[in-house]
């Protein structure tokens, strides 16, 4: 989705428009806006807004301007809470290492609260943000088109807070606590991702639930409120082994990872939320590579999958399936080289089409580096780590 602006001919609430999580409650009439929202856009472009919509305009990403003392950094469109996390940690240094004056964030979306939290940034602004408010800072910054390793994050995951830092010239000054050892007795399971080459393999949380089941730990396992993944991991032949949790919204969530003795993670938001706080854990990562992830972090360890094909490696840096000529898949599925696939498609093309639609057949027919997970070796890692 586009950087775009819009101003409407009348006010008009946000919940009116059926515009969730967002930071206000009114757009102002005659005031121009700018979002990167792609439910915003598809809103107001619908035939019965055209009366409420006075304009809207693909805009284009301005230069940021080093030596200024405001900044408002602008986050891709529509990141996931994970992504919206690194890039808030690294706000978050950006701000102890006392760079600017004056920092806001745009474009956070559901995340704004969570950034509100500990970024320490002096404005957050969810979806959309005035053209008034915007000309308060000297300068704009928007991530993807300052940073060269930031502009295909959904083909090739980088450590987005690696990246800024290294931008700016900066060390990190964020203090990450280290715990003494406490005896453990809960442990607590997230194995759903947006994506289902992150998702992990029911039969693998089978394996891990009983196992932990056998050496008398309770188990808790967060599912959420996505009906397919939740019905899903309802066939676990050891779930009423185990404590299950459906967070419905990410405040429920956090207030439930504030809690947690030690994770099991998935490439996914808990993960992130659990770097916050300085949670243990393991993460199980499969096409991303664990050490991009959990930058600085000694607090959680990594298992990365090591499957090969003769058309990828893992980690290859997917964090979706593709669309490659009307077909979804990733390079294994799809028995096509990265490189073919950059070669023969545009770029924006790589996402289009209802990715979704695909998850549960994914789900029900792992890919190769979630297929090809070491149980015994997890096993052995969580034995190690449990001591």
């Amino acid at each position: 989705m586009p950087f775009f602006s819009f101003i409407l001919n009348k006010s008009c609430s946000t919940s009116s428009l059926d515009l969730k999580n967002c930071d206000v409650e009114y757009i102002k009439k005659d005031t121009k806006y700018f979002s990167k929202n792609s439910s915003i856009w598809k809103i107001l472009n619908k035939k019965n807004n055209q009366d409420l919509l006075k304009e809207i305009n693909i805009e284009k990403h301005s230069k940021y301007l080093p030596k200024s003392e405001k900044i408002l950094f602008c986050l891709p469109p529509n990141p996931g809470i994970g992504d919206s996390i690194e890039y808030g940690l690294a706000i978050k240094n950006i701000k102890l290492n006392e760079i600017f004056k004056e920092i806001g964030i745009a474009f956070c979306s559901s995340a704004h609260e969570i950034l509100s939290h500990f970024t320490e940034a002096d404005n957050i602004y969810s979806d959309f943000i005035s053209e008034s408010q915007m000309k308060k800072y000297d300068t704009v910054f928007h991530f993807t088109s300052e940073i060269n390793l930031l502009k295909l994050q959904k083909y090739e995951r980088e450590n987005i807070e690696e990246a800024i830092n290294n931008f700016f010239k900066i060390k990190n000054k964020i203090l990450k606590k280290n715990f003494a050892n406490k005896k453990i007795s809960r442990i607590s399971i997230f194995p759903i991702s947006n994506s289902p080459i992150r998702t992990l393999p029911i039969n693998l949380i089978d394996d891990i639930i009983n196992h932990l089941i056998n050496k008398k730990y309770e188990v808790d396992l967060i599912l959420g409120n996505d009906q397919i993944t939740t019905e899903h991991f309802r066939n676990l032949k050891n779930l009423n082994k185990c404590k299950v949790y459906n967070p419905s919204n990410l405040k429920d969530l956090v207030k439930y990872i504030k809690t947690i003795e030690f994770g099991i993670f998935c490439d996914s938001g808990p993960l992130h939320i659990s770097k916050i706080y300085n949670k243990k854990g393991i993460l199980i990562s499969t096409s991303v590579d664990s050490k991009k992830i959990l930058y600085d972090n000694s607090n959680i360890t990594y298992y990365n999958s090591n499957f090969k094909s003769n058309y990828c490696s893992a980690p290859c840096g997917l964090t979706n399936i593709i669309n490659f000529n009307n077909e979804h898949g990733c390079y294994y599925s799809l028995k096509k080289e990265k490189k073919l696939v950059f070669e023969n498609t545009k770029i924006h093309l790589l996402n289009r089409g209802n990715l979704k639609k695909s998850y549960k057949y994914f789900l029900n027919n792992p890919v190769g580096c979630i297929e090809s997970i070491n149980y015994q070796k997890i096993k052995i890692f969580l034995d190690k780590l449990l001591k």
